[in-house]
């Protein structure tokens, strides 16, 4: 079974780049797609994820914000922070991880396993 992955940025650039990067992973499914916070918890409720990657700053509601409630209403839900921000800004969301938007290609996957198997 593909670990289940909702990818959250209001860029949508990134986002392609994000699920294509994961399409090439047999183990990792890309289950929804969100350009904001609030469609992001809407996503997560609706299609349990086992991990959401999570940008921060969004329109309407940000990715702290988002990581918040998503972590409220499902604590076991993994959310993994895609951020240029710094380590520190993803830790006060309540995030299970961080990663450098630099990082994503070569990195993303093998933390979206790290996290699923925590």
């Amino acid at each position: 079974m593909p670990i289940r992955v909702v990818v959250v940025d209001d860029d949508p650039d990134f986002v392609w780049l994000t699920r294509v990067s994961l399409q090439l992973e047999r183990d990792i499914a890309v289950v929804g797609e969100a350009e904001e916070g609030e469609t992001a918890v809407a996503l997560a409720l609706r299609e349990k994820p086992d991990v959401v990657v999570m940008d921060l700053m969004m329109p309407r509601i940000n990715g702290f914000e988002a990581t918040k409630r998503i972590k409220r209403a499902q604590p076991t839900v993994k959310v993994l922070v895609v951020s240029s921000l710094s380590v520190e800004n993803a830790n006060r969301s309540g995030a299970d991880g961080f990663l450098s938007k630099r990082d994503v290609v070569a990195a993303l996957a093998p933390m979206i396993r790290s996290l699923h198997a925590a």
